[in-house]
């Protein structure tokens, strides 16, 4: 039994007194509040796009190539640990011996070496003219070889950093390898041979016996051979010391790659392979060809690979020794028929180290295997490609369709995904049961399959439309009957009754293989429906009613026993995309390629609500607060969130980068998914009532805020006063604050600021330097903005500058220089004008001329009180002008002028 205890943070109060029992509360119900913001609670991308991958020594980490991005995943759960993103497109990498450095291959022609632990860049170089296609590390770590489209192959002292050795090839190379302990490189071209360079004598010999291109090059547990595969459907061994060719085997297989299996992992094989190891040994010590290598202890060598399944074979008798879940193999030119089963996937290459292999398939899922038992130890989703629907299984478990012939169900507590494969074409559409036990997908391979999810395997396979079924439909009610609704691009309705929920049995073929037989089941009812493609379906929540949307503009209401049309709508001017019931009210949305959504009436079927606001079509749009809003997606990438009382668009939210095809809406209404043509799920989770509260602790942080600001201002401690205003973002009060600190004693003010700004912290800076910007602007504000600025670059260096707000540094500064030009124009032509008062007085009083050679006398000490000048012109531009400086010698001549007029006076 699950108790839930409700816990509240101990605050200062609080801290010293006894502590409180516990008390027992019951979990909260859903909230029926409207809701207005919503965020990212999570999000599942690509791990995997194709190109280079690599498992790590220990086989804690797997390395993985994803556009511009290498990602470093956890082999357990799946999960990214950390990723390396490159500014340019990776065409490969190679991961070093001891798991510490990657070496990248990009686009721009460029290897960068980097630090796995912190993503640091080590190193970069040019390698080669043209797209470097692989890379490989020797096992010693200092060297490495890299292969390019320019034909050639050069070898890097990675220590000393500089080209030690450099191939010319007659074609494009495409793979090569360093021999486990040898000083020797083996590459493969286009044209068709292999060449294995002995890095010590330069020598080139080349090994010719394919017929088309080789797809995999690997060696023996020895390294006295060589095996190669390619898309002739054969393995060559070849011999190392002799360079000559020992065995071709036939396996009528298109190998991705193979891999050598360790001698280590021969004693943990399953039973029946460890008999076939046993009987080749005792064959093999009679064939002279092989015999000595028993002798000396080399054992015999096992490769593993395959087209469509992972299949061992033995190199000395060409014997398949064991298959992936004993699935034997079957020629393609057999005219039997094969079973669906047999052709799931692709595998498009495969790597490995001592515990674990990785087959890689053509959808670019990772399939995990025991390296000593061969025992399938999971899967690994690498790319969804374009999520086309989404269902809800319960509160943790959900369903995607993508591009693809796989369903795949994740955990959305651990991410991991599993695979149901039994489609052969792509999968369409999704639905899920009302008791989460079953699913039903609809393919373009014109059938739709019923699927047990707890035994993950299929119950009945409904077949009988002549075209794609592009949607599909279970019952709401747990309590209802299993049935299946499903439509397709023929234009018609199909409704399936009739089958088990169990699983049926399985049979055994002419080969003795365990095959599965699904039920297959005819339609019910069939009846032509739209005359444009049907796009949605939907059963009401009673399970009495449904509707259909289509191209043709209409949405359709049927009877579910008999398909009986009740009643047809021109719902849009455009195709709709997407018809819902409402969970709550006897009435349904439409969204329709017009950009509208609107809710009708289940009585009268007339139009309630239209709502409008989304740019592009609207693809999909559910209810959500128990039918009292609505969320919807469209091919802008834009998620909206809708009142229906109000009409009005509450919000809307942004994270991905195309259209979004699917969305779900979860049981307990604070949670949904959106996936989209960007490959990316979303999960969305409620933030109302935490943005609430933040906002309303914000609120309350502002007014303590400010009576500690009225505080410290009163008590003039202004380094407090100043980081307080620059925490509520008050650029006035800063004014204010650094006018208080100049102006209280301009003898030190100065001082003063600059003794503040050398304790701001970075970003603190950088927002002073935003209000200076802001005050710059303003002739009133210009003295003291300017004495600010001056003390922040004073006190501070031009790189520590340069590190406090990398983009935002230039931008701010190149805004602050044309005022302060501007400023010091105007002061300029102020003090122009001040040398024509003095010359206008000169001309009215000829007495007045000594104030002329005082100006002169003291043009000196202008200088030296230029600041305070300034600041008086600045504060009062408009004011008549005071008396001139007064210097000592003029205050003599004018005391010797008085004195002379007296004493003519006198006389």
């Amino acid at each position: 039994m699950i108790r839930y205890v409700e816990c509240e943070p101990v605050t200062d109060d609080e801290e010293f007194q006894d502590e409180k029992p516990i008390q027992k509360v019951e979990p909260k119900a859903p909230s029926r509040k409207l809701k207005t913001v919503f965020k990212p609670d999570y999000e599942i991308g690509s791990l995997f796009t194709g190109g280079s991958l690599k498992i790590s020594e220990d086989s804690k980490f797997i390395v993985s190539q994803a556009g511009y991005e290498i990602k470093i995943i956890d082999t357990e759960h799946g999960t990214v640990i950390s990723k390396i993103e490159s500014d340019t497109k990776i065409s490969t990498f190679a991961l070093s011996p001891n798991n510490e450095e990657i070496l990248v291959g990009c686009s721009n022609l460029q290897i960068k070496q980097y630090r796995i632990e912190d993503q640091s860049l080590v190193k970069i170089w040019k390698g080669h003219e043209g797209p470097i296609n692989e890379i490989d590390i020797h096992s010693s770590g200092n060297i490495v070889a890299s292969a390019s489209s320019d034909k050639t192959v050069k070898v890097w002292d990675l220590e000393k950093g500089y080209c030690t050795h450099n191939f010319q090839h007659d074609d494009v190379v495409t793979m090569l390898k360093f021999h486990p302990t040898l000083l020797k490189l083996v590459t493969v071209c286009l044209d068709l041979n292999i060449r294995v360079y002995d890095l010590v004598t330069k020598e080139c010999v080349i090994l010719t016996n394919h017929l088309s291109q080789i797809s995999g090059i690997t060696f023996s547990n020895s390294g006295k051979e060589l095996i190669s595969s390619g898309r002739d459907k054969v393995l060559n061994i070849w011999d190392m010391v002799s360079k000559n060719p020992k065995k071709t085997i036939p396996i009528f297989q298109e190998l991705g790659g193979i891999i050598t299996l360790p001698k280590e992992s021969y004693n943990s094989l399953p039973e029946n392979s460890k008999i076939k190891i046993e009987k080749i040994r005792e064959k093999v010590k009679t064939m002279a060809a092989h015999a000595d290598k028993i002798k000396n202890g080399d054992d015999i060598t096992i490769v593993i690979g395959g087209e469509e399944v992972l299949r061992a074979w033995c190199t000395e008798t060409g014997e398949c020794i064991w298959n992936d879940q004993n699935i034997e193999f079957k020629k393609k030119t057999d005219n039997d028929d094969k079973d669906k089963a047999d052709t799931l996937y692709t595998i498009s290459s495969i790597i490995n180290n001592k515990d674990k292999i990785i087959s890689i398939t053509s959808e670019h899922n990772l399939l995990i295997y025991n390296g000593k038992t061969l025992e399938r130890q999971g899967e690994i989703i690498g790319y969804n490609d374009e999520i086309i629907d989404i269902k809800y299984i319960n509160d943790d478990n959900i369903i995607v369709a993508t591009n693809s012939n796989e369903i795949k169900t994740y955990d959305l507590n651990t991410k991991r995904a599993q695979v149901l494969r039994g489609h052969e074409d792509l999968v369409m559409s999704v639905d899920v049961s009302a008791d989460g036990k079953h699913i039903i997908s609809g393919s373009r391979d014109k059938s739709a399959i019923i699927w047990d999810l707890e035994k993950k395997e299929s119950i009945a396979q409904l077949t009988g439309h002549t075209g794609v079924i592009s949607c599909v439909a279970l019952p709401k009610k747990s309590s209802t009957s299993l049935f299946a609704i499903t439509a397709s691009d023929d234009r018609t309705i199909k409704l399936w009754k009739g089958f088990s929920t169990t699983t049926t049995t399985t049979t055994q073929d002419d080969d003795n293989n365990n095959k599965k037989k699904d039920k297959k089941i005819s339609a019910s009812v069939t009846k032509i429906a739209h005359e444009k493609d049907i796009n949605s379906i939907s059963i009401a929540p009673n399970d009495k009613i449904f509707a259909t949307a289509s191209q043709d503009s209409y949405v359709k209401l049927w009877n579910v026993n008999n398909l009986e049309a009740i009643t047809s709508i021109k719902a849009h001017r455009r195709g709709v995309w997407h018809v819902e019931f409402s969970p709550i009210d006897q009435c349904f949305l439409t969204c329709s390629a017009d950009g509208t959504i609107k809710i009708w009436s289940l009585s009268d079927y007339t139009c309630l609500k239209t709502l409008e606001g989304h740019k592009g079509s609207v693809l999909k749009a559910s209810f959500i607060s128990f039918g009292m809003q609505i969320v919807s997606v469209a091919s802008e990438g834009l998620i909206k969130l809708w009142n229906i009382k109000t009409n009005e668009c509450l919000n809307t939210f942004e994270g991905h980068d195309s259209k979004i095809w699917a969305l779900s809406v979860a049981k307990d209404q604070e949670r949904f998914i959106t996936g989209g043509s960007d490959s990316k799920l979303i999960a969305w989770k409620d933030h109302t009532e935490i943005e609430l509260e933040i906002q309303k602790k914000k609120e309350e942080n502002q007014v303590l805020y400010k009576q500690h600001l009225d505080t410290a201002i009163r008590k003039k401690d202004y380094y407090s006063a100043l980081k307080l205003a620059l925490v509520l973002d008050q650029p006035r009060q800063t004014l204010n604050i650094f006018n208080s600190m100049y102006y209280d004693d301009q003898s030190i003010g100065e001082s003063v600021i600059q003794g503040c700004i050398g304790r701001l912290s970075p970003n603190e800076i950088v927002k002073c330097l935003r209000f200076i910007r802001d005050w710059n602007t303003n002739s009133k504000f210009v003295s003291i903005s300017q004495i600010v600025l001056n003390s922040i670059i004073t006190t501070f260096k031009p790189d520590e500058l340069s590190k406090l707000s990398v983009g935002e540094m230039p931008k701010l500064l190149e805004s602050i220089i044309p005022y302060t030009d501007r400023h010091f124009q105007r002061i300029d032509k102020m003090l122009q004008k001040t040398y024509l008062i003095d010359f206008t007085i000169q001309s009215i009083n000829p007495a007045a001329s000594t104030l002329a050679m005082d100006r002169i006398e003291t043009s000196s000490h202008i200088d030296q009180n230029y600041k305070k000048s300034l600041d008086q012109l600045i504060k009062e531009p408009t004011k008549p002008m005071k008396k001139s400086i007064q210097t000592p010698t003029s205050q003599k001549k004018k005391e010797k002028k008085k004195n002379f007029f007296k004493s003519n006076a006198n006389k």
